[in-house]
């Protein structure tokens, strides 16, 4: 209670010294940390660098959704639903983004971009095809990579084998790419590419399940698979071509989800609805980079499609994306990017794993062909 008086008295200071009105008090702020399970009470110094965090953050929210409301960017924000309300944009970037990835080295397609004979489907959703396990949460590691791999192929492997529950399950083992991938050019928390673990993941021979490798959100001092054999495998890896959105669209439409890296500026993390379009409020620019040597953030594109037309306003192409930030953040843990600009760089480095067929063994029990993978019980 101490501490809420405290946070009125300097909300009300700082919007006297703006010569603004009070928009978020300490009720707000209050509200906030028992939405997202955190609790700063016990530290009056931790919660006044907090609550001061939050109000800024407030500012930087009013001004972009003023503009959303002005027609200017297509996208809202939101403090209240956003995790990481209390922290300064250095924090932010520090526990939840890579450090910049260069992925030009990997930005050739594997066999030449996909064609497409028929004409793509306007809207592709892979969600409604119960191949998307439940979002997960990455926590303070820039292990995004990890997520982004795990994800993509996840859906591919739900995708072959349509005995597996993949709306329920739990799905693959991040921490065994944070603690084995090193070797291929990833740097545990520290970031990493999915493309380069796909490839780790077709060398390794396979990928552990969640349930025999758990998370941890930090690195392991050495490799620690599980004996039981992998969960899924990779036979190939597909390359997107660098920068050709038609590849991209014409893969998710035809093969599944994508594998995406892009870069990410501090004010995604306030992304509440809308087609992300990295407007910047205060320069009305776009914030990003859209190129292949400073991505620090990687999803998974799990469909497309397209705004409706309003009187005022043209439609507006999308990616829909799945994040790793759990699923009070953005739309239930997913976004909408703006699609056919390379926004951000969002197809320059893209990839997804070609995963084994799955047969009928001789018990009728549907298996991938390999003898590495997980016995059926």
């Amino acid at each position: 209670m101490l501490f809420a008086v405290f946070g009125f008295i300097l909300s009300l200071a700082l919007a006297l010294a703006n010569g603004e009105p009070l928009k978020y008090s300490s009720d707000h702020f209050e509200a906030w940390m028992d939405n997202h399970g955190k609790d700063y009470n016990d530290d009056k110094s931790e919660y006044e660098q907090r609550f001061q965090n939050f109000l800024m953050n407030s500012k930087v929210v009013e001004n972009h959704n003023q503009a959303y409301e002005k027609g200017y960017t297509s996208y809202a924000m939101s403090l209240m639903k956003s995790p990481f309300a209390d922290l300064t944009d250095a924090e932010f970037e520090a526990s939840h983004l890579m450090a910049w990835q260069n992925c030009s080295a990997t930005t050739h397609p594997s066999s030449g971009p996909m064609t497409s004979d028929i004409e793509l489907p306007k809207h592709v959703d892979w969600r409604t095809k119960g191949i998307i396990t439940p979002i997960k949460n990455q926590k303070m590691c820039g292990s995004c990579w990890t997520f982004s791999t795990s994800g993509c192929l996840e859906a591919h492997t739900c995708l072959n084998n349509p005995d597996l529950d993949c709306t329920t399950w739990t799905g693959l083992a991040e921490q065994q790419l944070l603690d084995c991938a090193g070797d291929f050019d990833n740097h545990g928390c520290n970031g990493g590419l999915p493309s380069h673990a796909f490839e780790y993941i077709k060398y390794a021979g396979g990928m552990d399940s969640e349930q025999e490798y758990p998370y941890l959100a930090k690195e392991n001092d050495s490799c620690q698979l599980s004996p039981l054999g992998f969960a899924a495998e990779v036979a190939q890896i597909y390359n997107i071509t660098s920068g050709d959105e038609d590849d991209l669209t014409t893969a998710i439409a035809a093969a599944g989800p994508v594998s995406v890296a892009y870069q990410v500026s501090p004010d995604f993390r306030f992304y509440s609805h809308g087609v992300y379009d990295s407007f910047n409020a205060t320069t009305n620019h776009t914030m990003c980079k859209s190129d292949a040597m400073s991505v620090n953030h990687a999803v998974v594109a799990v469909g497309y499609g397209e705004t409706e037309a309003a009187k005022d306003k043209s439609s507006v192409p999308y990616y829909i994306i799945r994040n790793s930030w759990s699923t009070s953040w953005g739309m239930e843990g997913y976004f909408w990017i703006k699609r056919g600009e390379n926004l951000c760089g969002i197809s320059d480095c893209a990839s997804y794993p070609i995963v084994p067929r799955a047969s009928k063994n001789q018990d009728g029990v549907l298996d991938v062909q390999t003898s590495r993978l997980r016995k059926k019980a």
